[in-house]
C-alpha cells in the first residue's frame, strides 16, 4: 500500500511558486506520491524526488477537455482522474446528482479506453438529505454509477462528518473503493491525522481487508503551517503500522 500527499493542503500560490521545494520536503518526509489539486506541469520535479503522481483532481465540467488530460496524465505517468461533486457543485439535488451520473458515466467509459480510471471523491454532503428530499445524494450515485470505470475515493474524515459510520461503510463498500483520502477534523476544523475525533487507528486495521485498495492519501485544507501537518500526519501513520504490526 502506498502512501500519498494531496497538495491541496498546500496554499495555490506557494504550491505554484516553490513547487520544487514543495515536491522536495514531500519526498523527503517519505511520502511516495503525492496528488495534484489542478493540472500543474510536474514531469521533472517528480522524478528528481521519486515521487508518483496519484492523480488530479479536477471538476466534473472539465472531463470534457479529453485530449489535454489524457496528455497530462500520459507525461505524469498517471492513471487516475479524481472528480468531486455535482455538475455546477451548488445544485445537489437528487435530479442533478442523476444527471450528474449520466454525464460521468458516459465520460469515464471514454476514459478506460484510455486505461485512465475516474475516482468519485465524497465530502458530507452526499451523505445528508436535503430539504424536501427522501434519500441523501449518495443513495443517487450508489445506484447510478457505472463500477466497472468508477472507483469511489473514500474520504473517511467528510464521512465522519456526516455522521457515517466510517468502517461499516467501508466494510459494506469494499469492493468499490480502490482509493482512500485520510483526514482528520477536530469540531469541524481540518487537523493533522490524529488531533481529531476521526476513528483512524480503527480505519487503519481494516486497511488490508480492502482488497481493491491502491493508495491511501493524506488530505487536509489548504495552510501556511502545510509542513507540520504533513509532518505530524506521517508521524500518526507510522504510529498506527506500528500498532497494527
Amino acid at each position: 500500500m502506498k502512501i500519498g500527499a494531496q497538495l491541496f493542503g498546500v496554499p495555490e500560490e506557494v504550491l505554484k511558486s516553490e513547487l520544487e521545494h514543495v515536491l522536495k520536503f514531500i519526498g523527503e518526509t517519505g511520502y511516495d506520491g503525492v496528488e495534484f489539486p489542478f493540472l500543474l506541469e510536474a514531469e521533472r520535479e517528480l522524478n528528481q524526488f521519486g515521487l508518483d503522481c496519484v492523480g488530479v483532481h479536477v471538476a466534473p465540467e472539465q472531463l470534457v477537455k479529453h485530449n489535454e488530460l489524457i496528455s497530462y496524465l500520459s507525461r505524469h505517468e498517471c492513471r487516475n482522474l479524481y472528480v468531486s461533486g455535482p455538475l455546477g457543485w451548488h445544485d445537489r439535488s437528487l435530479g442533478n446528482f442523476k444527471t450528474t451520473c449520466g454525464f460521468l458515466n458516459s465520460l469515464a467509459e471514454l476514459y478506460a479506453k484510455e486505461g485512465i480510471k475516474l475516482q468519485y471523491h465524497n465530502h458530507d454532503f452526499e451523505f445528508l438529505i436535503n430539504r424536501g428530499e427522501t434519500s441523501t445524494p449518495f443513495s443517487i450515485l450508489e445506484n447510478e454509477l457505472h463500477f466497472e470505470h468508477v472507483d469511489l475515493c473514500i474520504d473517511v474524515g467528510w464521512l465522519h462528518l456526516a455522521n457515517v459510520n466510517v468502517n461499516d461503510f467501508l466494510y459494506e463498500h469494499s469492493d468499490k473503493v480502490s482509493h482512500l483520502h485520510l483526514r482528520d477534523f477536530a469540531n469541524a476544523e481540518s487537523v493533522a491525522l490524529g488531533q481529531g475525533s476521526v476513528p483512524l487507528p480503527e480505519v487503519y486495521k481494516q486497511l488490508s481487508e480492502l482488497n481493491r485498495l491502491k493508495w491511501v492519501v493524506v488530505e487536509f485544507e489548504p495552510t501556511s503551517n502545510f509542513k507540520t501537518l504533513f509532518k505530524q500526519s506521517w508521524q500518526h501513520l507510522n504510529l498506527l503500522r506500528e500498532k497494527v504490526a
